[in-house]
């Protein structure tokens, strides 16, 4: 089987990140099973560390910082996989404002790449099929699901256990700057239909499900069509409720949101265990 190159604009420990925190599950199933050659973030990438290890799959995440002629060089000369956690077909990588999510023309960048790619790795039915209205795909594939460590799971099967009916009677609303989480919107949302909530937050991923998990339910707004936003599985394994717009998110549509708490956990865990052996099989195709 072929070493892989795993490639990201970040990893984990650079930011506290859904898409890092995912892609690392998968950076140590590489490690853990010794395909993984060697990781690199996107903008360390040079032309002759590509023209050296163009016998390698390379595994790319976001990828924003490569530059165009490496890219060039990797649809043109290289073997890899795209694993997409948003839309970098679209311009604006956000397709929201366009009629169906439906980018125009002029608003579609990074074709060839797509194009060029293995597989283009979608997490959610949602996801996949936004990418399908836009491109004409044979190499779409979906894992319908992010992932979630065995660390991560032991910590959240614990909380779920401790704060099982043990919850206050209010809504948890995360406390963001960043304006696609809409804070002050779900704010606004919550005061006008009378709905109890605290603003919460956390720089420590655990310390944050900690408080997530002592509340009935979570009400979340995003800007943009989420592809499968972890929080959303979080609070369900937490056993809390989840309040969104279901048309912005992707898991909202899979057939195993309805589960809860430990269900869900055990769903997750099998998800992610079915999702990285589909993964290791595409890489070996």
């Amino acid at each position: 089987m072929s070493q892989v190159i795993f490639v990201a604009d970040f990893f984990k420990g650079d930011t506290l990140g859904g898409a890092e925190l995912h892609d690392d599950v998968v950076l140590q199933h590489f490690k853990s099973n010794d395909l993984l050659y060697d990781y690199k973030r996107s903008q360390d990438l040079t032309e002759q560390y590509l023209r050296e290890n163009t016998d390698k799959t390379w595994f790319i995440g976001n990828f924003a910082g490569i530059r165009a002629e490496h890219k060039a060089y990797l649809t043109g000369n290289c073997d890899y996989l795209l694993y997409e956690h948003d839309y970098k077909f679209c311009k604006l990588r956000n397709p929201i404002t366009f009629p169906d999510f439906v980018c125009p023309p002029h608003q579609l960048t990074n074709l060839n790449f797509y194009f060029g790619a293995k597989k283009v790795i979608c997490l959610s039915k949602m996801h996949r099929d936004i990418f399908e209205r836009n491109l004409t795909m044979t190499n779409l594939v979906n894992i319908n699901c992010s992932m979630w460590s065995d660390e991560d799971l032991t910590v959240i099967t614990s909380l779920e256990k401790e704060f099982r009916g043990n919850k206050k009677d209010k809504f948890a609303v995360i406390n963001s700057s960043n304006p696609i989480k809409k804070t002050s919107e779900t704010v606004a949302f919550c005061e006008k239909n009378n709905i109890e909530y605290d603003l919460i937050s956390s720089p420590d991923y655990h310390s944050f499900l900690r408080k997530l998990a002592g509340y009935k339910g979570l009400i979340f707004q995003t800007g943009h069509p989420e592809p499968t936003p972890r929080v959303a599985i979080e609070a369900k394994m937490l056993g809390c409720k989840f309040m969104s717009q279901k048309e912005l998110i992707g898991v909202a549509h899979e057939d195993y949101f309805g589960l809860s708490g430990m269900a869900m956990i055990d769903e997750v865990r099998a998800m992610r265990n079915r999702a990285l052996r589909s993964i290791v099989g595409w890489i070996d195709e």
